[in-house]
């Protein structure tokens, strides 16, 4: 089916091409794990930079990465409350997170709390859909989210930011950045509390309790980089963030009755990630990178001792990991080959004993990247040595055509693979050590028009995955994480804007056709919470120092089961915004989201924000 498409998606792109996808910034870093221009990109990505991510005007990550192409969401209550991301359908688990370079999440559930991670301490952001264990190791089956924190620049550069909105919504942020041709600094705290809204939206469900739950959120960020001569470059950066989490939940008595519903359950978190680096210019043909990464995602869990005994009991549970990394870059005549080396220690602690509590990975890694008068290409090969699991081999390969100055095709076949969890290794009773690693094979096409007023892209994809872990019965009748299950994920991704003359104006939308291949009772049926149709209209207006812009997210039904029992309705939300730049230094945002209070839901029983507004206020020197 997905190579039919490549015919229609030349058409449909071509239709497209009077209208553009955001321009990316002048350099791309993820695609490649080294600089390029914009347009010699041939991965399928995305970059939200500053101006983008202060247009957007949400008020948390998962948020404003729900309305970029290829990306879905669920989430489990408002603001704060545990969020998956689904690229191009592949599951949550199946997204790697960097900050900075640095892999975050957690090694026990296996995805990353981006619910944590504030955007007022956020440069920019790169997407990266499709495949890249063959850059960057294990969980890169879907793609690779990069995050990346704000830095300095020359001269001296204070902000201070003040927002409010419903249901006491408050988000304030301050910072100093500056810095001279030699040294460059960035320091800034945010802080962000709301009351929230009530977790659950069925009064029939076990941990139903009528109130609100809050969310605060404190966090710092600091970077720092210096240049010691033309040659010769270090720097550090630091992001952290501080969460109080309130939810719903009960406690059962000794007849399995839910009882203690009243009780004030609550998250305390910790997140984020350091790292110090030095890049050299050893030869005139020769940089090198290296860099010490440390990240940590942690979680403690705020419950009754019993259903009758209201005092508190705390679990904790913890993963740190600590990341070498020595990247080549040889600049050739034929193009820039890169050599790299990284070791990954992960550590999990906690309250929750586990057979094994670390895991140490050695990777060799090594790419070509070249670019030539009408086409360029890319490969990618990778080994990754888990202490644990033994070693992984993946790979890549793209290739791309110049067709005219403003049109580009090509195509990108790569494999990858997820290592199982330690909650699927060595959970108490129920672990299993013998799993085997997630692996996936991935190809696409995709044809892009890049021109002065207009840009738009359509990919097509197919990506199958394998020895996918679920619960499965033993011979004994004990039920364990085992590697039974398989997946396909096939789909179009259109992502087209326009802007000129004050005007703007844009388009994404997804086809998704995510199905259970494994062999049982749910073959053959959609992947759970994720839409088959999706997508985004827009369009605005600048109007001397005001922009006004109004926005549709739409998606179809989808089924929060695997079994396709419980079915999600297909809603569409319009949002409102309005910017006025006051003068160089002040400017306020209107938004309001949700305009016609639109109920839906994007995880069975789990409440969503009906008509919310934010008023922001900015100062920026």
């Amino acid at each position: 089916m997905l190579f039919r498409i490549a015919p229609l998606s030349l058409l449909i792109a071509s239709i497209c091409a009077q209208a553009e996808v955001v321009q990316l910034p002048a350099v791309v870093t993820t695609a490649a794990r080294l600089p390029q221009a914009a347009k010699e990109v041939i991965g399928d990505v995305t970059v939200l930079d500053q101006k983008t991510i202060q247009a957007a005007g949400t008020i948390n990550l998962p948020e404003l990465l729900a309305r970029q192409p290829g990306v879905q969401i669920s989430s489990t209550g408002g603001a704060g409350k545990s969020s998956s991301i689904f690229i191009r359908g592949n599951s949550a688990q199946h997204t790697l997170v960097l900050i900075d370079g640095v892999r975050f999440g957690s090694a026990t559930l296996g995805t990353a709390a981006l619910q944590h991670l504030p955007l007022a301490q956020v440069d920019r952001i790169e997407i990266l859909r499709g495949p890249a264990a063959s850059l960057y190791g294990s969980d890169a089956i879907g793609g690779v989210i990069q995050i990346f924190t704000k830095q300095g620049h020359k001269g001296f550069h204070p902000s201070v930011e003040i927002g409010y909105g419903n249901n006491n919504t408050v988000d304030a942020n301050a910072g100093i950045s500056g810095g001279n041709e030699a040294t460059s600094y960035n320091l800034s705290v945010a802080r962000f509390k709301t009351d929230g809204i009530n977790l659950s939206s069925n009064p029939k469900s076990a941990g139903f309790y009528a109130d609100k739950d809050g969310y605060e959120n404190n966090s710092v960020a600091l970077s720092v980089r210096h240049k010691i001569n033309e040659e010769n470059e270090l720097g550090a950066s630091l992001l952290q963030a501080w969460g109080k989490n309130q939810y719903d939940s009960s406690v059962s008595d000794a007849n399995y009755r839910p009882l203690a519903q009243s009780y004030d359950y609550r998250e305390e978190s910790k997140n984020g990630s350091a790292n110090i680096w030095t890049q050299n210019q050893l030869t005139p043909n020769w940089n090198s990178t290296l860099k010490l990464g440390y990240s940590v995602d942690e979680s403690k869990n705020i419950t009754p001792k019993a259903f009758n005994d209201y005092t508190d009991n705390t679990s904790k549970i913890q993963t740190t990991q600590t990341q070498w990394s020595w990247m080549n870059d040889f600049d050739t005549r034929a193009g820039t080959l890169q050599i790299g080396a990284e070791t990954l220690e992960q550590k999990v602690s906690g309250d929750q004993k586990y057979d094994q509590d670390q895991r140490r990975i050695n990777s060799v890694q090594a790419g070509y990247l070249g670019h030539f008068d009408i086409f360029s290409v890319q490969f990618n090969a990778r080994s990754d040595d888990n202490s644990l699991l033994g070693r992984k081999n993946t790979g890549s390969a793209a290739f791309s055509l110049e067709l005219s100055d403003t049109w580009q095709a090509g195509t990108t076949f790569g494999t990858a693979f997820k290592a199982p969890t330690f909650n699927d290794l060595y959970w108490p009773n129920s672990g299993n050590p013998n799993l085997l690693p997630e692996e996936s094979i991935n190809k696409e096409m995709f044809v892009r028009f890049n021109g002065k007023e207009i840009t738009s892209s359509l990919t097509v994809y197919k990506n199958r995955v394998s020895n996918l872990i679920q619960w499965a019965p033993t011979p004994s009748g004990a039920w364990i994480p085992s590697n039974v299950a398989q997946a396909e994920m096939q789909g179009v991704t259109l992502a087209a804007d326009w802007k000129a003359n004050g005007m703007l104006a844009g388009l994404s939308y997804d086809y998704l056709n995510g199905s259970d291949e494994s062999n049982g009772a749910n073959k053959g049926n959609e992947l759970a919470r994720r839409a088959k149709y999706s997508g985004q209209v827009y369009a605005g207006i600048t109007l001397n120092t005001w922009t006004l812009r109004a926005e549709v997210q739409a998606q179809s039904k989808r089924f929060d089961d695997a079994a396709n029992k419980k079915e999600l309705a297909g809603y569409a939300l319009t949002n409102l915004s309005a910017n006025w730049q006051i003068n160089p230094q002040w400017s306020m945002q209107a938004r309001v989201n949700n305009v016609f209070d639109t109920e839906y839901e994007l995880a069975k029983d789990y409440g969503t924000l009906g008509r919310n507004a934010m008023l922001n206020l900015r100062w920026q020197h």
